[in-house]
C-alpha cells in the first residue's frame, strides 16, 4: 500500500478465502480515473516472493508499468507467506497441518480462489494471467485440476514458469530444495514447518544489513548471485535495499521439498509423499502427473538466456505439452536472469514491450 502511493498509484487490500480455509491477501491497483476500461491482470508471484515484489523496484516495477497502461492490475499472495498466514480455523505457529501444502494445493485452491475474486469484483467474463516461476507452474495445476477455469483466462502470460527443474543450473536452489526433501519428515517431527519467514534468521538481519547500498552492492548481490546469475546493472542497489524487506517471503517446508523433487523428475507431478502415502492419496505407489494440456487459453511464455533457476531446457518440455503456445520467446537482453522477470530495471522495454501486442489482442473487453 505505501509503496503503491510513494509511486503516486491508489491500492486497496482484500481478503480471499480459500475452498480449503485458507485467507490470502490480494492487493489491487485499480486503473486511474482517466483510463479506458481493459481487463483485470492478476499477477502470481514465485517461490518465497509476494505481492511486493512486483512493486518494489518502483517505476521499473510489473505492477506500476500495467497500472501505468490502465490495466487494473492484481497481485495474488500464496499460502503461508506473509501476507497469506492466516486460516479460518488453523494457527500458523501452532498447527502443522496449516504448513502441509505444496504447488499442488497452491494451484488447486489459491489459485482459482483468486481468479474467481478477480472476476467476481471486476464483473469481468475473463482476465489475464500473469504466471511467474511457481506462479505459473500453480496455474498450470489449476488448469489440470479444475479445466474449467481454461475458460476464464483470455490470455496467460508465463515469466520462466516453473515446473520441472531437471536441468536447472542452480545449484542452491537443487542442493538446498532437495534438503528439505530427504529431511522433511525429522524438520516437522523438531517443529521446523515453515521455512524463510519474513523477519526470520535470514531475512530480518539481511533486511537491516542491505539499507546500506554499500552492503547490498557487496552481499546482497552475492547472495543473488548463489541462487541466479548476477546481472548487477539490472537489479541496481537500490532496488535491493526494497527487496530485501520482502524477500524471502516465507512458505512450507513441504513446498520447497516439492521443488526439490522437481529438480529430481523429468516429468510435472503432485508431491511425492512415498509409497504407501502415495497409494493411500493418488491410488497409485508414484504420483500422477498433472496435464499441461488441459492449459487451452492462449499463452504466451518468456524465458531469459542468463536464468540459472528455470533452464530453457524444461521450459521447451513444457512448451511441446501446452495445446495454444503464440510464442515462446526470449527476452531481448542477454543477461537477463530468473530474478530479472520480477525485479528488473528494464521491465518495461524487455518483458512488457514484448507482451504489450498480445495483452491487447486478448483484452476480452473489446
Amino acid at each position: 500500500m505505501e509503496l503503491a502511493e510513494h509511486n503516486g498509484y491508489k491500492a486497496e487490500k482484500h481478503d480471499v478465502k480459500t475452498e480449503d480455509g485458507y485467507i490470502l491477501t490480494i492487493h489491487r491497483i485499480p486503473p486511474k480515473k482517466h483510463c479506458s476500461a481493459k481487463s483485470p491482470i492478476l499477477i502470481a508471484h514465485g517461490l518465497l516472493q509476494a505481492s511486493e515484489g512486483y512493486v518494489d523496484s518502483g517505476p521499473f516495477a510489473p505492477g506500476f508499468v500495467l497500472a501505468e497502461e490502465c490495466y487494473d492490475v492484481w497481485c495474488g499472495n500464496a499460502r503461508g507467506n506473509y501476507n497469506s498466514r492466516r486460516h479460518v480455523n488453523l494457527r500458523p505457529d501452532k498447527d502443522v497441518e496449516f504448513w502441509r501444502f505444496s504447488m499442488d494445493q497452491i494451484g488447486k485452491y489459491d489459485t482459482p480462489a483468486m481468479v474467481d475474486y478477480v472476476l467476481d469484483n471486476t464483473k469481468s467474463k475473463k482476465l489475464i494471467f500473469i504466471g511467474a516461476s511457481q506462479g505459473g507452474g500453480g496455474y498450470f495445476v489449476m488448469n489440470s485440476e479444475k479445466p474449467e477455469y481454461a475458460e476464464k483466462i483470455s490470455l496467460f502470460v508465463g515469466l520462466a514458469p516453473a515446473t520441472r527443474l531437471l536441468h536447472t543450473k542452480s545449484l542452491v536452489v537443487k542442493s538446498a530444495a532437495k534438503a528439505f526433501d530427504v529431511f522433511k519428515l525429522k524438520l516437522e517431527a523438531a517443529g521446523v514447518w515453515e521455512v524463510q519467514r519474513k523477519g526470520g534468521l535470514i531475512q530480518g538481519p539481511l533486511s537491516i544489513l542491505c539499507q546500506s547500498r554499500l552492503v547490498a552492492a557487496a552481499l546482497c548481490v552475492t547472495l543473488i548471485s548463489a541462487v541466479d546469475s548476477p546481472h548487477p546493472q539490472s537489479i541496481t542497489p537500490e532496488i535491493q535495499t526494497r527487496i530485501i524487506k520482502h524477500l524471502p517471503a516465507g512458505t512450507s517446508v513441504q513446498n520447497i521439498a516439492h521443488f526439490g523433487q522437481a529438480a529430481e523428475s523429468g516429468k510435472f507431478v503432485k508431491f511425492d509423499y512415498g509409497p504407501k502415502e502415495n497409494m493411500d492419496r493418488y491410488g497409485s505407489y508414484v504420483p500422477p502427473e498433472y496435464n499441461l494440456s488441459a492449459s487451452t487459453a492462449p499463452a504466451l511464455i518468456l524465458h531469459g538466456l542468463s536464468d540459472n533457476v528455470v533452464d530453457t531446457e524444461d521450459l521447451k518440455w513444457v512448451v511441446n505439452q501446452l495445446p495454444n503456445v503464440l510464442e515462446f520467446k526470449e527476452v531481448d537482453d542477454p543477461l537477463w536472469t530468473h530474478f530479472d522477470m520480477a525485479y528488473g530495471k528494464r521491465w518495461n522495454e524487455t518483458v512488457f514491450s514484448q507482451m504489450k501486442t498480445y495483452l491487447y489482442k486478448y483484452d476480452d473487453v473489446f
